[in-house]
């Protein structure tokens, strides 16, 4: 066992949104290496520390175009996608209100902390 899948969990998706992929490869499914299990962002000692704005989604909007208007880095993308649940921005509809979490060095403090299965 390679070092990448000792100690990753393998995630089955066959979510609606891959049909298309799926009915043109003939898959039912895609297999997805999780390497890295974050921290709970509801965990309400974390939540005192925490500032949250809101913004309503919004045509054209995208999680790296929130994150860059709050954080000034669309690489922090991934940050909103994981307080708020929504793996990718197709997990967003029109009207979701996204949360984000100030200050950012706490939210990633929180997201970095392990979990164990």
């Amino acid at each position: 066992m390679s070092k990448w899948t000792q100690n990753s969990v393998i995630l089955e998706n066959g979510d609606k949104i891959y049909q298309k992929f799926f009915d043109k490869t003939g898959l039912q499914k895609v297999d997805h290496l999780s390497l890295i299990l974050y921290g709970d962002p509801i965990n309400d000692s974390f939540l005192k520390k925490l500032s949250l704005s809101k913004h309503t989604f919004a045509s054209g909007d995208s999680l790296s175009k929130i994150a860059f208007k709050e954080y000034g880095d669309a690489r922090l993308w991934w940050v909103l996608a994981w307080f708020n649940g929504k793996p990718t921005d197709l997990h967003c509809n029109l009207g979701d209100i996204i949360v984000i979490p100030h200050p950012l060095q706490e939210a990633l403090l929180q997201a970095y902390e392990r979990i164990n299965i």
